[in-house]
């Protein structure tokens, strides 16, 4: 079973889904990447409510926020072809985009006339002009949401992409600890922090094996290149000192061994989704919002 599909039918996750859709009132899918596996038709917002011609459009609809999302590593809103808005936010594990949550349909204000006659033209220039009668039944049957709520569901999905990202990195370094006897050697071989910036020579070497031998078994053995996991590693290292108030973005970034603070900042938001001063203060944020209940 894949990374994503462990997060998926996890029951916290599952809970977490579901208390998403009470709070907002919008609904929750959580989609593999196109890269990983086909995305689920049924997701979008009545199965088959445009017909199977609907659904070729709503799936490219869905590709393409894919596409702009998980390169720019963050949400981005669009529309169906019945007009109704979605918000898709790319989950990144390990560098790489595993799946997508989708929350919606919705829409911020009502259907009014030139709006509908715009759709309308848009569906028959589509070959859908049978199904314009769709458009106002699938606003009447859709929440309408204010912009401010809006920036708040975008909130909610970033964190919870967050999380999802934070279980993916824990289940990825624990598989490929378990799996791979050559990674537990290495792990032996990293345990001073003086030994962290060994190069894969250097490593081989004292493994006894070619440096082409031992890039080639370690990603047959966990899945990863030697980089990424090291860069892996390095990262979770950079989130426990960045729960230290005192200690600097900079700080953190050279003590879990990164020699260049841009790219610590770029694998860091690769990896975990945000900016390393963005976790620092949503982190100071939940704690803070633990400690309130214990106050009162």
């Amino acid at each position: 079973m894949d990374i994503w599909q462990q997060l998926v039918e996890s029951d916290v996750v599952r809970r977490q889904q579901v208390a998403f859709g009470c709070a907002t009132g919008l609904p929750l899918a959580l989609l593999p990447a196109t890269e990983v596996a086909s995305p689920v038709p049924s997701a979008f917002c009545v199965d088959g409510c445009l017909g199977a011609r609907g659904s070729q459009i709503c799936q490219r609809s869905l590709q393409a926020a894919e596409h702009n999302a998980s390169h720019a590593g963050c949400s981005t809103q669009f529309d169906c072809p019945t007009g109704l808005t979605k918000v898709l936010m790319p989950v990144m594990i390990g560098g790489r985009h595993v799946g997508s949550l989708l929350a919606g349909p919705f829409h911020v204000g009502p259907l009014k006339e030139p709006r509908h006659r715009r759709l309308t033209g848009q569906l028959k220039a589509n070959g859908l002009g049978s199904r314009v009668d769709v458009v106002r039944t699938s606003w009447n049957s859709s929440p309408t949401i204010t912009r401010e709520k809006l920036r708040a569901v975008e909130t909610l999905l970033e964190m919870f992409a967050q999380y999802l990202a934070e279980c993916g990195q824990r289940l990825l370094l624990q598989e490929a600890g378990q799996q791979s006897p050559l990674l537990q050697k290495i792990e032996a071989q990293l345990a001073k922090p003086s030994d962290q910036a060994l190069t894969v020579r250097e490593l081989a070497e004292r493994l006894h094996i070619s440096p082409c031998y031992f890039c080639k078994l370690f990603r047959k053995q966990t899945g990863l290149t030697f980089t990424a996991y090291r860069t892996q590693l390095r990262i979770e290292t950079a989130k426990r000192l960045l729960l230290d108030p005192t200690r600097r973005v900079s700080e953190a970034a050279y003590e879990s061994g990164f020699d260049s603070i841009p790219y610590f900042n770029r694998a860091f938001r690769r990896h975990v989704g945000c900016s390393p001063s963005e976790f620092r203060a949503r982190q100071a944020g939940s704690i803070r919002a633990k400690e309130l209940p214990n106050r009162a």
